[in-house]
């Protein structure tokens, strides 16, 4: 498939923002609920994003193909934007995962972005024509320049254009740029990152695709994309070359990075679930058998797979686990699992979506007498799941915190065997590894590492079978071994989800993307700080005296504007900071007007009062908390001020900022003599 076929002459219409968790839905719900919605004035305030979120959410939604442009619209500049059948059998109430809770679903979207016509010209190059699989950004610049300049009707794009292209493809799908710990945003901002088809192997910047099986791509998804591949250039029933689907632009193959061998054994199990297709071998090849309408046949494969995602049994993963090796019996299989594993962490979808606030808990092994403390009140998590890999049958004890604890989930699989019997084997092949002997020779290192290549994929499939069951247990811990409290089985973060709905029911509701985030982008620094210093000069005017729809006001409006924290006083007369009309705000509220009262008599350090609004039952993230505590002291400025070194300050912008910014610094105490 040539270029101009395949794909869009689009470059950088992203804005450089990555498609976050719940952007897909978000796109979808816009464009589902007003076809006008990306275009309204007031999109920021509704979608709670800065204007270029706006663009960037509705370039994912486009790119993915789950909303569409609609082709009869009087508004040729900005069209209308209607969901497509795949967008309303994705993410419609109820459709196949509303929620993204499923990882054959991220697969899927990844082929969907790369799908004619592609959003992507940069990306598809990258995927479907480079000859090689290692590089280094500039490299694939410059790879990509000659296609794109190939093509007689394309007008050629800045280079900067095409380098942002380069750089959101390896931001997008490299896990490693996951691991920054202090920022729950960026951490795993991007669902695509969990994929893993880019990896960055050698200092320097050098990246390379990363071939072979995927133990986390569904049968179903690859023998979707294959037929899907097929309706472009097929109609009707018949075969096709297996190698085609393997190496042809466009195809599967080059999409997931699967050779014709990898690609036959990822089709195998839906050919066996399934009578619509079938391998055959002929003369030597094998080829990839259909029924019907191929288009109509790759539709009835998802559904079938979102039916059994749901409501069938888990893929019997016995087969791949008959290569297990002799075991380390010496150590406690926890402690193995963590040193071959690192569990990233995961995000509650349902709650995070339902609430609008990412919920991440961060994951390890443990074994059933282990004691936990709880996430403190300023870690980046939201809560910890422990995953019990004992068969002792026991529950790891919870220990008491200083505040109210943040959820921690414990998972017990029923059997735990299997998970055992890889883990171990990996832990004996590392060892065998680092052992001289293996060290000289070649052909000995050249096994162990297969070996250890054909274990971790195994490894990744033993955790699904033991933790992504309904035979898996997930009980939520109660503090100092007080008990348990059952939760949702099965797939996905739903058990994560129920344990964020009990921990963190008094959470206010933030229609903010921007701000409702516990590190700031730049810009949502920016806008806070003018959101700052007007709510201190310009307490008295409506609206703070803002105009226009810049992200500060998209921020007065959802968290002050909407919520009554800043409306007319009693007589109609002045604008002034209230405790809040809206009901989900009511609780911090309260908690925080607790914490000045105490106040009145002594000061309080202002991070402890960050600590409770961050811990349940509040949760709040702390990118919001300087703005409700500023309404706050606004709010009760005859009564208490803020303390700097043991003296009272007045309020500034200049220390509002700083209070924001380092509030170890600062203390809230009476306000006598303060000079408010």
């Amino acid at each position: 498939m040539l270029l101009s076929e395949a794909a869009e002459p689009v470059f950088a219409r992203h804005e450089s923002f990555l498609p976050r968790y719940g952007w897909f839905r978000k796109a979808y719900e816009t464009a589902a609920r007003d076809p006008r919605g990306f275009a309204r004035r007031d999109a920021t305030v509704r979608l709670g994003v800065g204007k270029n979120m706006v663009h960037a959410i509705r370039f994912w939604g486009l790119a993915a193909k789950i909303i569409q442009k609609e082709p009869r619209t009087a508004h040729r500049q900005s069209p209308n934007i209607v969901p497509t059948e795949m967008g309303r059998a994705l993410f419609d109430e109820p459709g196949w995962d509303p929620y993204v809770e499923d990882p054959g679903t991220l697969w899927l979207l990844h082929w969907l972005i790369l799908a004619p016509r592609c959003q992507l010209p940069v990306w598809w190059i990258a995927f479907y024509n480079l000859p090689t699989v290692e590089f280094t950004d500039s490299e694939l610049v410059e790879a990509v320049d000659p296609w794109v300049a190939a093509v007689p009707d394309w007008t050629m794009p800045a280079p900067s254009s095409i380098k942002k292209d380069v750089d959101i493809l390896f931001r997008a799908y490299d896990p490693l740029l996951r691991s920054r710990p202090d920022d729950d945003g960026n951490q795993i901002e991007c669902p695509l990152r969990s994929l893993g088809l880019i990896e960055n192997f050698q200092s320097g910047g050098r990246y390379r695709f990363r071939m072979g099986p995927k133990a986390t791509l569904p049968s179903e998804i690859v023998a979707y994309a294959a037929l899907d591949y097929i309706s472009r250039i097929r109609t009707g029933e018949g075969s096709i070359p297996l190698s085609r689907l393997a190496y042809d632009p466009g195809s599967p193959g080059r999409a997931f990075k699967l050779s014709e061998t990898d690609l036959a054994m990822a089709l195998e199990p839906t050919v066996e679930l399934t009578r619509r297709i079938s391998l055959e071998n002929r003369t030597g090849f094998s080829h990839l058998t259909w029924t019907g309408d191929p288009g109509a046949t790759a539709l009835l494969v998802l559904e079938e797979y979102y039916y059994r995602v749901w409501h069938g049994p888990d893929i019997d993963v016995s087969l791949l686990l008959q290569t297990a090796q002799e075991q380390i019996e010496e150590r406690p299989l926890a402690e193995i699992l963590s040193s071959v594993d690192d569990p990233q962490p995961i995000v509650a979808a349902r709650h995070s979506a339902q609430h609008d606030v990412l919920r991440v808990f961060s994951r390890r092994y443990v074994d059933g007498l282990a004691e936990v403390k709880p996430p403190g009140p300023f870690s980046s998590y939201d809560g910890e799941a422990l995953m019990v890999v004992d068969d002792s049958g026991a529950l790891p004890r919870m220990l008491r915190s200083r505040t109210e604890a943040k959820p921690v989930v414990a998972a017990l699989p029923k059997d735990v065997s299997d998970l055992e019997t890889v883990a171990r084997e990996i832990a004996a092949v590392t060892i065998a590894l680092d052992d001289p002997t293996a060290q000289g020779d070649r052909v000995a290192r050249r096994e162990l590492r297969e070996r250890l290549g054909r274990a971790r994929r195994f490894l990744e499939h033993a955790l699904v079978a033991a933790f992504g069951s309904d035979s898996c247990r997930w009980v939520l811990l109660r503090e100092g071994g007080g008990g348990e409290m059952p939760l949702s089985p099965g797939r996905g973060s739903a058990a994560l989800s129920d344990a964020a709905d009990m921990a963190y029911p008094d959470t206010p509701l933030v229609r903010n993307e921007m701000l409702n985030r516990n590190s700031l982008t730049s810009q949502g620094k920016t806008a806070r700080r003018k959101l700052l210093k007007a709510m201190v000069e310009r307490g008295d005017e409506p609206g703070l005296g803002f105009e226009g729809y810049g992200p500060e006001v998209a921020i007065y409006r959802a968290v002050l504007q909407a919520t009554g924290l800043h409306r007319l006083d009693d007589l109609e007369q002045e604008m002034v900071f209230r405790s809040p009309t809206d009901e989900t705000w009511e609780q911090a509220w309260r908690i925080m007007a607790e914490e000045f009262r105490r106040a009145e008599n002594g000061r309080i350090d202002l991070t402890d009062l960050h600590a409770v609004l961050r811990s349940p039952p509040v949760g709040m993230k702390a990118g919001v908390i300087p703005v409700l505590v500023l309404a706050g002291l606004l709010a009760h400025r005859e009564s208490v001020a803020v303390y700097e070194i043991g003296f009272a300050r007045p309020l500034t912008a200049e220390l509002v900022e700083r209070t924001a910014s380092r509030p170890g610094q600062f203390s809230i105490g009476p306000a006598s003599g303060s000079g408010l």
